[in-house]
């Protein structure tokens, strides 16, 4: 029974300290994000993310736990996707991985 309890409080605890450190995005954030990415990055991933995923990445299957990857290959390129570096600012870049990370805001 103690056992059960410590594994109980720890889940929970796990739990409490995910939702602090998930990010809370709104519907605005998606919104300026969907038309950032259709300005930026719909040539080549397709409009709303969608595409075969056989030339080019598909974003949706991007992990949305990689925020770092994310903004890295944006500003260096990766592949045939060229380096954004000097052409997008950091708060642009967020506006993209918002709509990334939420799946285009269905994920929200």
């Amino acid at each position: 029974m103690r056992r059960a309890t410590l594994v109980l409080c720890a889940a929970t605890l796990a739990g409490a300290a995910h939702a602090q450190t998930t990010p809370v995005f709104t519907q605005e954030m998606v919104d300026k994000g969907r038309e950032q990415y259709h300005r930026t990055c719909a040539q080549c991933h397709g409009r709303n993310m969608v595409n075969a995923g056989t030339t080019v990445y598909d974003l949706r299957k991007f992990p949305i736990d990689q925020h770092e990857r994310f903004v890295t290959s944006v500003l260096k390129g990766k592949g045939n996707m060229p380096s954004f570096q000097g052409a997008l600012d950091e708060a642009t870049i967020t506006t993209l991985w918002v709509y990334v990370a939420t799946r285009g805001g269905k994920e929200m």
